[in-house]
């Protein structure tokens, strides 16, 4: 059954009659995308479904849910249409721009739209490192405070800075393969030096204590079962982050593309996407996490969705002993680590955060900081 069209749809219609063949699905565009990666966080498969994607329940896209891309031959930019939180009206996103050409060719775009009559609202332009924000605003745009996205993230997950983890900071390999936590270095890590060591035996003491359980992570392969267990624990993880009261601007659909959309590529090698599970002695398989990213570089990763089941109150009943399992964050994160190292990964980027509390659990997991930022136009 063919869904009536969505507001979204026919703006795309109409940018797609301006722009013809260089406005393509991203998930067309995967060997393109491929060769502008740099290193950076949102220039990957998963990045550009994630910030364009047509699943949002504040830009609707029926023809193109994992979102658009724009590329002319040597640039490329993600093309998304989205409302502000409890606002009617929609706002074009132009997402990690790219290119010996990129803040003229971003301009040009902007002003066909304008011409076109396409839109009349703020533009943003979203994903830019510190120099190409410096030369983005020399060039006439306007800073984000113009019209902040929303009042508490004026930048959505970009307001506070990207984490990137130094993997041999975090862990080095036994002898036996497994891994050994290191402490974090450094004055600035000093309150919470021994945090992952000391959360990752917790776990550890957990699974022993519950020795009915198996914690288990294994490759995700977009297969419907595996499907329905990832959207299953992004949904509950919103929904606990809903009863606490720290959701700010994403929603579970957010991540809908990165459930659904296979990128391109090998799963372990290209990309890093894991499904993680709780396996009890009577056969019962309870899905707990769910990990996504991509190599964006020969030693550099970016993971975009990063959720588990820490909520023990949402699992009643399949525990002998609580006691611990609230440290599967870290677990899970050193885990998944290793298993981006033995791929030569070397450097993780975790990306921004919407609040403090959810920087300074990256931090505290020894992301350093690197800011991106937004532009008005």
């Amino acid at each position: 059954m063919r869904l009536p069209a969505t507001e979204r749809d026919e703006f795309e219609a109409r940018l797609q009659s301006l722009f013809g063949d260089k406005l393509r699905p991203v998930e067309e565009s995967f060997d393109t995308i491929q060769t502008f990666k740099d290193g950076s966080f949102a220039m990957g498969h998963l990045g550009l479904m994630l910030y364009t994607n047509g699943y949002n329940i504040r830009g609707t896209s029926t023809q193109h849910p994992n979102g658009l891309v724009f590329h002319d031959g040597e640039n490329l930019f993600g093309v998304g249409y989205f409302s502000k939180e409890a606002h009617p009206a929609k706002h074009l996103h132009i997402v990690a721009p790219k290119g010996p050409d990129r803040i003229a060719v971003v301009k040009s775009f902007i002003a066909a739209v304008r011409e076109a009559g396409l839109t009349r609202t703020s533009i943003y332009v979203r994903h830019l490192s510190p120099a190409d924000h410096a030369a983005f605003l020399g060039a006439g745009f306007a800073p984000v405070t113009k019209d902040p996205w929303h009042p508490v993230a004026p930048e959505e997950d970009e307001t506070y800075p990207n984490r990137v983890y130094h993997l041999d900071e975090l862990f080095a390999e036994g002898a036996d393969g497994g891994l050994q936590v290191k402490n974090l270095v450094g004055a600035e890590n000093r309150k919470y030096k021994s945090k992952n060591r000391l959360a990752f035996r917790r776990f550890e003491n957990f699974l022993r204590r519950n020795d009915h359980l198996d914690f288990r992570i294994l490759p995700y392969g977009h297969t419907e079962t595996e499907q329905g267990k990832a959207r299953g624990i992004v949904e509950g993880y919103f929904e606990a982050r809903s009863e606490q009261g720290t959701v700010v601007g994403s929603t579970p659909e957010d991540y809908r593309a990165l459930i659904t959309q296979r990128p391109g590529g090998e799963n372990g090698r290209d990309y890093f996407a894991y499904l993680g599970s709780l396996s009890i002695e009577d056969g019962e398989e309870v899905p707990v996490m769910f990990f996504a990213g991509e190599r964006t570089g020969p030693h550099r990763a970016s993971l975009y969705c990063t959720m588990s089941m820490r909520f023990p109150e949402r699992l009643i009943g399949i525990f002998k002993d609580p006691t611990g399992f609230t440290a599967i964050p870290q677990y899970v994160w050193l885990n998944v680590f290793k298993k981006m190292w033995d791929q030569g990964i070397r450097e993780v980027d975790a990306g921004g955060s919407e609040v403090k509390g959810l920087d300074d659990q990256k931090r505290q997991l020894g992301g350093r900081p690197e800011k991106t930022h937004w532009v008005v136009g």
